[in-house]
């Protein structure tokens, strides 16, 4: 009860709340009475509570619910309908969303379907409902229902543990031959208290409180969240949060489910006399339009608010509005990328019904079958319409078939006069999956500039992400993480489900890259197919489990590592993906002792198949080392042979090495100096240390063959080759990403490597601890510190130039206990001035020149 009303109507309040809850409890006296066989198991699963408007049916239901999921150990479900006409197929699919999960198959085909009802789904949903866990599910404020629907629904809930209560006003619900239906009528209330309740509680409100009430009342949708602008008035977030607050405290609103709230029916049903209906009308589509023009401007994940969504447009199309099809377009392609199927048929199944523009949805229901696993059904779709973004979605749906031929052939047939950002990022994500990286940086970077011309912050993110992709390729891992953050940062910001689970699987990624297949990160990478399952993209998922199988081959695991392969070969051969099952395949070959070379050769003509030159490659490098394993010099040269003309036809310098040495060919017992020396430009030292090199084959590791490092990328790659086994080195490193400019500092690595034969070559940690090394300025700037460090792991300086152009800085390093220099190594650097510093940018920076 509120103490904010005065004496006497805090009296009459007593009295009415007092009368409410004697009569909840005689209804639910008559109820228990009634329910004695209810639920019957196998039988009899529905409840309808029917009644006038104020007769407490909600509240008797929120009771009953409460006590049969105690009593039948059962989850509550509230649906609140808020007695919304137009749409029948609405509830049956909320119910069939809530009971238990509907075969991807059979919601396919509803969504590319013509139209027709949708039996047929809900009886393959039904067939599963035995398995899924049973709920209790309310159906409140249903309008109207219709005796075909609570038939249905009663035959699909027969033989399960489901339960559902329907609460509705009409006294004539047509279900009395159903054996499976109990219906119960409420008795109504004094016909005094509700208005005196309502209006003495209305009339106490203050003038924000009250508008943002009428608002809501004369809103024709149902629940809503404090998120939600439906105020006619100018307000903020957090006042809007807490006006509801006070309403719903005043017990003028009703929770229908954590942060969700709805007008109590019989305080929307005395306050709407305050205003004509022309009134009611106008304000009512006022608040939808706006709201429409919210989520647009202001794009999120609609998460829980899908079928809030849904209804609005809904109501836009039936009521005419000015602009319905861009915001339902524009939700139909929101929901194909949260994969929020059941809502996107419900869109579908009420513009069927309200006579809308069904063709604004041909290209979301594509996308959608396709991130749900059926990309052949969504080719097909796609062919048939003759416009730019359609031709766009076909190329993505073919690249995702890993048909990369066919895929660039589409894009081709758009107008090459005027830029578009996504079949640019597009076309660079297929040269990058063919093994081609070089044609895609410039790509990427005009699809970045594009989409930041026309304002298009999720196609820039797309480009990122991919931009992202190829700087893990190429293994700039630093770089990768930068660019794969700022994308997952944009796709949260847009409410791009999709595209934030792919960055953030290609983060785990790095890390793996980065710290190598540790226990930590591999189990970091066991979320990312499950997190690509949550938004039904059957791809990611299949993806990502391929991944997760390389880290396990990696981490010498090969009985985990052939289980996930071969689940991720699976995935990719009934999608059909046939770019991915050529490297399930590749991988799996390999978990072996000795390579599958039935797996091999599958795998090389699938390659060629998808016009994957990198693949292809691996491939044949493989295949030479499994024939002279097997049969020496018998046809490995050959292999050999094919392997070189498609590494060098691709320009991996990486992967011609790796001929090479398989051709030259290490003796067993021999130290791997040659080896490392040879792909120390294109590999970090840890990842050519971890290699067995001294078994009867060398078994390449998993990760780099999806991977083409740049020549030099590593700074072994500088090393002379007449370098004695027995030298040490020092590695300088600038660790910032832009040039250095004048007054800010520059931060340089310093760390001494020991030769493979050196004698502290087996312990440099110990070897560091001894030496110190110093910095000293040859121009004028500042070094800190500007004392002799230890080298434990290294050292790092600060350096601050004054000036600009060319600035030199000495580095001597000393043994600590007889206190002689080993060595003395200079540096340059070119400073710039601040205002000719390149300011940091979405858009990856055009790759310099080596000289």
């Amino acid at each position: 009860m509120s103490e904010w009303l005065p004496g006497t109507a805090r009296d009459a309040e007593r009295r009415q709340m007092d009368a409410a809850e004697r009569h909840t409890d005689a209804e639910m006296r008559r109820l228990r009475a009634a329910l004695e066989d209810f639920p019957a198991p196998g039988r009899r699963r529905i409840l309808v509570l029917h009644g006038p408007a104020g007769a407490g049916k909600s509240t008797l239901a929120r009771r009953l619910a409460a006590e049969l999921g105690a009593s039948h150990d059962l989850p509550v479900q509230w649906l609140a309908m808020s007695y919304r006409e137009g749409n029948p197929e609405q509830p049956l699919l909320r119910v069939l969303q809530r009971a238990g999960e509907v075969p991807p198959g059979e919601l396919c085909t509803a969504l590319l379907g013509k139209p027709r009802d949708l039996t047929s789904l809900a009886r393959a949903t039904s067939r599963n409902w035995s398995k899924a866990i049973p709920s209790l599910i309310v159906l409140d404020a249903l309008g109207a229902p219709e005796g075909k629907l609570l038939r249905g629904l009663a035959e699909l809930l027969r033989g399960t543990r489901h339960i559902l209560i329907v609460t509705s006003r009409t006294s004539r619900v047509p279900t009395d031959d159903d054996p499976g239906i109990l219906r119960h009528e409420v008795a109504p209330l004094d016909e005094s208290s509700p208005q005196q309740w309502v209006t003495g509680r209305y009339g106490l409100l203050t003038d924000q409180d009250a508008t943002l009430l009428d608002a809501l009342v004369a809103w024709q949708g149902g629940e809503f969240s404090p998120d939600m602008p439906l105020s006619r008035r100018r307000t903020t977030p957090s006042e809007r949060r807490r006006s509801i607050e006070r309403l719903h405290e005043h017990q003028l609103l009703q929770q229908s489910r954590p942060g969700w709230y709805e007008v109590r029916p019989s305080v929307r049903e005395q306050l709407t006399r305050n205003h004509a209906r022309h009134t009611r009308h106008r304000i009512a589509q006022e608040l939808d339009r706006h709201l429409a023009r919210s989520w647009i401007d202001e794009p999120c994940e609609l998460g829980e608010a899908a079928e809030s969504a849904v209804d609005l447009a809904l109501r836009l199309v039936r009521a005419g509005a000015r602009g319905p099809r861009g915001f339902t377009g524009w939700l139909a392609r929101q929901l194909a990328v949260e994969g929020a199927l059941l809502p996107l048929l419900m869109l579908k199944a009420g513009l069927e019904r309200a006579g809308g523009d069904r063709s604004v949805l041909t290209v979301p229901l594509a996308m959608a079958v396709r991130h749900a696993g059926q990309p052949e059904a969504a080719a097909r779709t796609l062919a048939g319409v003759d416009t730019a973004d359609a031709v766009r979605e076909l190329a993505v749906t073919q690249h995702h078939m890993g048909l990369l031929r066919e895929a660039e052939a589409t894009l081709d047939t758009l107008p090459a006069d005027r830029p578009d950002g996504w079949a640019l990022h597009i076309r660079g994500a297929i040269h990058a999956d063919r093994g081609e990286p070089h044609a895609v940086g410039p790509l990427l970077r005009r699809a970045i500039e594009t989409h930041q011309v026309r304002g298009d912050r999720r196609g820039e993110a797309w480009a990122v992400l991919h931009y992202g992709r190829l700087r893990l390729m190429r293994w700039d891992l630093e770089e990768a993480r930068k660019r794969l953050e700022t994308a997952w940062h944009t796709f949260r910001d847009v409410g791009d489900v999709l595209g934030a689970t792919w960055a953030a699987t290609e983060l785990r990624r790095v890390t793996l890259l980065l710290q190598g297949p540790q226990p930590e990160v591999v189990r970091e990478l066991r979320e990312s197919p499950w997190a690509h399952q949550r938004c039904s993209d059957v791809r990611g998922e299949a993806w990502a489990t391929l991944a997760l199988g390389v880290a396990y081959a990696d981490a010498r695991q090969p009985a985990m590592a052939s289980r996930t392969l071969n689940r991720a070969l699976k995935s990719f051969e009934s999608l059909p993906d046939r770019l991915g099952r050529a490297w399930a395949l590749h991988h799996l070959a390999l978990t072996a002792y000795r390579s599958d070379s039935v797996h091999l050769h599958q795998a090389l003509d699938v390659f060629v198949e998808a016009g994957c030159r990198g693949g292809q490659a691996w491939t044949e490098l493989q295949l030479a080392i499994h024939a002279n394993v097997r049969r020496p010099h018998s046809d490995a040269s050959t292999w050999l042979d094919r392997a070189q003309l498609d590494f060098e036809a691709i320009d991996d310098i990486a992967g011609a090495r790796w001929v090479a040495l398989q051709r030259d060919g290490l003796p067993p017992g021999s130290r791997p100096e040659l080896a490392i020396r040879t792909l120390a430009g294109c590999y970090p030292r840890r990842v050519l240390d971890g290699i067995n090199w001294d078994g009867e084959w060398v078994k390449l590791p998993h990760a780099i063959r999806h991977l083409m490092p740049e020549p030099g990328a590593f700074s072994d790659d500088s090393l002379p080759d007449d370098l004695p086994l027995t030298a040490s080195r020092v590695r300088l490193t600038l660790l910032n990403r832009r040039p250095p400019v004048v007054g800010r500092p520059a931060h340089i690595s310093l760390h001494v490597m020991p030769g493979p034969e050196h004698p502290w070559w087996s312990d440099p940690v110990d070897f560091q601890s001894q030496l110190t090394a110093r910095a000293t300025p040859l121009t004028d700037s500042d070094i800190e510190p500007a004392y002799s460090v230890p080298l434990v792991m290294g050292a790092l300086f600060s350096f601050v130039p004054h000036c600009t152009g060319r600035h030199r800085i000495r580095f001597t390093i000393e043994h600590t206990q007889s206190r002689t220099v080993l060595q003395q190594v200079e540096t340059e650097f070119d400073v710039t001035s601040r205002s000719a510093a390149v300011p940091p940018a979405a858009a990856p920076p055009a790759p310099e020149r080596r000289a």
